[in-house]
């Protein structure tokens, strides 16, 4: 594990002062203590050793030639890369302005001149002890975050499989739509592809969603599972009854979907799915259900399934009707184009039209 093979590494520590003799010291003692010491007379040299071996540790002097050891602290707390490695001074100087300006730059302590080898070493090891706890809870931190991703996917994948499941008896709830369900979701998947390259859509569409999508628009009409067949045949009768099939598949979906989510909220296959069934049948214009939804309160993927289904409806045949020829089917699609469809999505749906699943 990372954590052991911290514990094995021999720590590293870059001693920065202008002074070889002080450095010598340091040295010295650093390696008694059975650690590796890494040495430089200037920030540059520190910064090239750093370049090629990173250190646990920095004891560095405070005034230097050239860059000193407050600039040097502030660069390498500047830098995300170096920022969590403990910066101790070493100096003579003792004034109260000075370390608070050392502190405020990054430091952790300082060390003291001349040099006393027990402080050094108790100091040292404090810094090195907290770094080591520290970089051990962001190791675990960093496993724990992906044990948690590894099984949000598998939650995922094994709620995708149960989606696809339910569509399947949603189309055999529903023989005569044929593949229906199947082809609105692969239609709807390339009508997002598509759309992804749309400037305003391409930070709306994400490869997840378009994974998605193709899932979750399966799942538009699942409320007429627990819908008798009575009403259901009322789709084709008035506009009022029609209306209210469409309300009652609506909220019979929702909770159907609702009910396997158990209100956790923590599947977008499902969120998009509720999403889809909740809001498919609202109109661009605010005309559709629910009523006064219209425009870009309506989500996304309810717009995308909304015209791909109609489409396919139309193109395939459903409820025991006769499907259109495929222009007409354009033309009624076009047609609606700003009353009950997205314009901007009709546009593309139109550019990729060829590509379409029609059986």
């Amino acid at each position: 594990m990372v954590f052991e093979q911290r514990k094995k590494e021999t720590p590293k520590i870059l001693i920065v002062d202008d002074l070889s003799v002080n450095v010598k010291i340091l040295e010295n003692i650093m390696q008694a203590e059975g650690y590796e010491a890494l040495c430089a007379l200037n920030v540059q040299e520190a910064l090239d050793i750093m370049n090629e071996t990173m250190p646990q540790l920095i004891l560095s002097d405070f005034s230097m030639p050239g860059m000193d050891g407050l600039e040097f602290c502030r660069l390498l707390k500047s830098n995300p890369r170096t920022r969590e490695i403990p910066f101790v001074f070493i100096t003579v100087a003792d004034s109260r302005e000075e370390k608070k300006e050392a502190f405020q730059a990054g430091a952790v302590d300082f060390i003291p001149k001349p040099f006393e080898p027990t402080e050094v070493v108790m100091r040292v090891n404090n810094q090195l002890n907290s770094y080591r706890i520290k970089q051990e809870m962001e190791d675990y931190n960093r496993m724990m975050h992906r044990m948690v991703e590894d099984q949000k996917r598998q939650i995922e994948k094994e709620m995708e499989h149960v989606l696809k499941a339910l569509s399947r008896i949603v189309e055999k709830r529903n023989a005569h739509s044929g593949s229906h369900l199947k082809t609105v979701g692969e239609n709807c998947h390339l009508l997002a592809q598509s759309l992804q390259f749309i400037p305003e859509y391409e930070d709306r569409i994400t490869d997840e969603f378009i994974e998605t999508i193709g899932v979750a628009a399966m799942l538009h009409d699942i409320g007429s599972l627990v819908l008798p067949d009575s009403v259901l045949i009322q789709e084709d009768s008035s506009e009022e009854k029609c209306r209210e099939v469409m309300r009652l598949r609506a909220e019979e979906g929702v909770k159907i979907l609702e009910d396997i989510s158990g209100g956790t909220n923590n599947s977008h296959f499902l969120d998009m799915a509720i999403s889809i069934v909740r809001y498919y049948h609202a109109n661009w214009d605010g005309t559709g259900y629910p009523e006064r939804v219209k425009g870009e309160e309506i989500p996304l993927a309810a717009r995308i399934t909304r015209i791909v289904n109609d489409f396919e409806a139309l193109a395939g045949g459903k409820n025991n009707q006769e499907g259109c020829p495929v222009e007409a089917c354009i033309q009624k699609i076009n047609e609606g184009s700003g009353t009950a469809y997205a314009p901007r999505i009709v546009e593309v749906f139109n550019k990729i039209l060829k590509q379409l699943r029609t059986d």
